[in-house]
Formats: structure tokens, sequence, C-alpha cells
């Protein structure tokens, strides 16, 4: 397994995948090249989420990946109904019988890089936390393909980033199933009405899913990631740089009007007053 500083390398059944902050490259082996593209990538920006079979010791499994915009031949959107399925799809990433530690690694460093973890850190999850997507499933001759959108890895124990304050709780980072539509009834003048606004980083002491709900009963429209259609990005405290900040500088730097708002901006533009932590009222009569 790859550290939290190195971009992890996975190898697979014929193929290796390269996941960084910038996207997934996949480089297949000459057996592996006989059967679809010996070199195929996107960036992080594609990513909408993954299906996912895990190998056991006697059956094979893969990763499919859910990509948005403009898609190769042969591409796959629908899950795979079982591993020769799988052969010949450039968004596929097959796994031999007994590569579970792998395909783990590849399912966690996708994980992190949706939610803007250290691409090589162990994911924690907390014990009593749920996925963030349901699991669905597709038809196939093992076992079922789950589709996730930040589904949590195999649990690991916290890492804490150095400069930063420790992994926060999984819930609060991850993507909410559903995305709010925007409130067209809001302000018209208000400074998030008609903002497509993406949320990077840990929100504390608020969730992800209620920044969203904040964004689109202000008239706004949330954005998953960072992309061309990306007005403000709202970024909440970090370790390090998140990949979507990452994103929106770089965007920023090409031309592209993007605002760049603290929480606590943010929060002034719709209007709220920021809820206290509750370090800060422990003790106190004050409610939370």
């Amino acid at each position: 397994m790859s550290d939290a500083t190195t971009p992890p390398v996975i190898t697979a059944h014929a193929a290796s995948v390269e996941v960084s902050d910038d996207g997934v490259r996949i480089e297949r082996t000459p057996m592996g090249s006989t059967l679809t593209d010996a070199e195929f990538s996107f960036p992080a920006t594609a990513l909408r989420g993954w299906y996912r079979n895990a190998p056991t010791a006697t059956d094979p499994g893969w990763i499919q990946f859910s990509l948005a915009g403009d898609t190769p031949d042969g591409y796959l959107a629908r899950p795979v109904r079982g591993y020769p399925a799988t052969h010949g799809a450039p968004n596929i990433v097959a796994f031999a019988p007994g590569q579970l530690e792998p395909f783990a690694d590849l399912d966690r460093a996708l994980t992190n890089l949706q939610a803007g973890y250290p691409l090589g850190a162990a994911t924690p999850v907390p014990e009593d936390a749920a996925p963030t997507a349901p699991a669905t499933t597709a038809p196939s001759t093992d076992s079922p393909a789950q589709t996730k959108e930040q589904a949590p890895a195999a649990a690991a124990s916290p890492k804490k980033k150095s400069g930063g304050k420790g992994n926060p709780g999984w819930k609060r980072v991850s993507t909410p199933d559903v995305v709010p539509e925007p409130d067209l009834t809001a302000d018209a003048n208000g400074p998030v009405f008609g903002q497509n606004v993406t949320v990077t980083g840990d929100v504390e002491p608020y969730d992800k899913g209620e920044i969203w709900d904040m964004i689109a009963a202000a008239g706004g429209t949330v954005g998953k990631n960072v992309t061309k259609k990306t007005t403000a990005l709202v970024i909440g405290s970090w370790g390090s740089v998140t990949s979507k900040e990452k994103r929106a500088r770089e965007l920023r730097d090409k031309g592209q009007d993007i605002a760049l708002w603290s929480l606590d901006e943010f929060l002034t533009k719709v209007g709220r007053q920021p809820r206290p932590d509750f370090d800060e009222v422990r003790g106190t009569d004050a409610p939370f």
C-alpha cells in the first residue's frame, strides 16, 4: 500500500492504475492491450463514481468507472454482468482471484480522490457510519456489483496529516446522496443566486449536505466537482490543499472566474451565523 504522501500506483490484472490529484491513468500490459486500449486516462472532474465487484480467493473482480462527458469507444455505462463482460471495456479494471488488497487499494484511492484526502492515506470510516450512497446491485455470475459515489472502502485507523488537525468525521466530508435543486424563488440579487458552487474540505461543525442545502436555498446550483461551469468554491479547513481547490486555482489561472470563499465568508453570503463548535459551549447553558 502507498504511503500518505505518494499517489498510489495499483497493479491489477494485466494493468496498472495510477491515481493522482489530476485524475486516473490506466496502463495495460501487452496481454491486456490485446483486449482494449493500451492506455486510458481521465481527469478527476470526470469521475462520477464507480461500480465494484470484489475478487475472492477463487473468483475475479473488477472496478468499472462511471464517467461524465465524452467517453471512449467501447465504454460501458451499465454495470457488467460477469467477469467475461469486463474484457474490451476501457473504463473497467479487472482483478485476478486473490487480488483483494490491490482492489481495496484502488477503491480507497478513488474514495480519497473524491473526498479530498491525501491519496495514499488510509480512509477513516467511523464504525457507525453508513455508506454515503446506497449500494445497488447488478446481475453477476458470482457476487453483486455495487455502485458507489463515496461509499467508504475498508475501515482503517485515522491518520493525522502534518499541519492539520487529523482527518475529520467521514460523514462531514462525504458526498451526500442527493443534490438539492436551486430555489429559483430566492433573492435574485443575493450573492449566491445563479452561482455554480462546489464545496471542499471539512466544513465542521456542519456536514457537506447542510452546506449544499444552504447553497440551494439561496438559489445556487450545487456542483460535486470543480468544472468549467464552477463559479465559486467553498473551502473548509484541511491539512493540505485539496484536489478541488487545486483544480479551481488552475482554472482561475487560465482565466475562469471562480470565487474562493472560506466557510465563514460563505455563511455571511447566505445570511447565516456560524454555528458554535461543541467545545465553545461545553459546560455552558448555551443551546447547541
